[in-house]
């Protein structure tokens, strides 16, 4: 049977591929057209502004800027060798889709499982409109499609993908962990899609976590010694960055506190912060492991007076 020897959050804000130099710049555009999923979130600034005015002016200065730049990339960079260390024969990569893969007019997943052959892959910075033929990269048709089975047989009622449109590429999500975790390096693997940010369908915070703990089962009953790694990209609070909503989130984390979900109220989950569901399935792959969530680190990324920006963690389970 296969077994799960890694667990990941990371997450995946683009800011993270250049330098601090860009986040001034990124707050100015925050300022006047702030939006999450291509969806105007449409904030009251001056309220913002006013209420974060006694403490936001020390965290928007360049030395400020470095030193969160430098514990980011510090991070990403042991993710990376964890990673490579760790060496895992397949991935199980949960991520969320902005109609990169999905389009609103045609179908909107709550859950989506892919079990092709091979999934298009373009990096971010290689998009139209300098486009480049997409790189073929190898799905895991075999776990992808008991994956399938044995989430319906756990009440799951997914939908499943053999093959990405031409003219499409799996997206920014999944990019970041090519990119910058696999370095170009990417397994055979099974992408699932989880819909953090588009209304009516998007699965609560428990159910997320539950889908996780339904995921361990299913790689766990796959008929293979596969060494197989669990990884859950987006997230945290962006793009208005609330610390107490992470650090409350961070800590169901590493408590494996399951029944505490119940508790947190949904609302705050919206828009990139919604990306936080595909960290809670990776954490329910790893509940019912014997290892404890390694945060690596916590910054959150302050890039206007009205606290735009993106908090940004990694984390492992090993």
């Amino acid at each position: 049977m296969a077994q799960i020897v890694l667990g990941m959050g990371t997450s995946h804000a683009p800011f993270l591929n250049g330098g601090p130099e860009r986040w001034a710049e990124g707050g100015k555009r925050d300022m006047t057209d702030l939006k999450g999923g291509g969806m105007p979130m449409n904030p009251d600034y001056p309220k913002l502004i006013k209420e974060r005015e006694s403490w936001i002016g020390k965290e928007l200065t360049p030395e400020v800027w470095q030193r969160r730049h430098e514990a980011c990339q510090s991070a990403i960079a042991t993710l990376s060798n964890v990673f490579e260390e760790t060496a895992p024969d397949v991935a199980v990569v949960i991520g969320d889709d902005t109609h990169e893969v999905f389009l609103p007019e045609e179908h909107i997943p709550a859950v989506d499982v892919f079990w092709g052959a091979t999934l298009p892959w373009v990096p971010w910075g290689q998009r139209a409109p300098q486009a480049v033929p997409p790189r073929p990269l190898p799905g895991q048709p075999s776990l992808g499609e008991h994956m399938i089975r044995s989430l319906i047989a756990d009440e799951f009622d997914v939908s499943h993908t053999r093959e990405v449109p031409e003219g499409r590429s799996v997206g920014h999500a999944f990019d970041f962990v090519y990119s910058r975790i696999m370095g170009g390096k990417v397994p055979t693997h099974v992408p699932i899609w989880l819909n953090t940010y588009y209304f009516p369908n998007v699965p609560t915070l428990s159910r997320s976590y539950a889908l996780g703990r339904a995921v361990r089962r299913g790689i766990e009953s796959w008929d293979n010694n596969a060494r197989v790694a669990v990884i859950g990209t987006g997230g945290l609070s962006h793009m208005i960055i609330d610390e107490a909503l992470d650090r409350e989130f961070l800590a169901v984390l590493q408590e494996k506190d399951e029944e505490a979900l119940t508790r947190m109220p949904e609302e705050p989950f919206v828009f990139g912060t919604s990306e936080d569901r595909n960290w809670l399935v990776a954490a329910g792959a790893m509940h019912d492991s014997d290892v404890s969530m390694n945060l690596v680190c916590y910054e959150p990324c302050y890039r206007s007076p009205a606290g735009t920006g993106c908090a940004c963690a990694f984390a492992y389970w090993k």
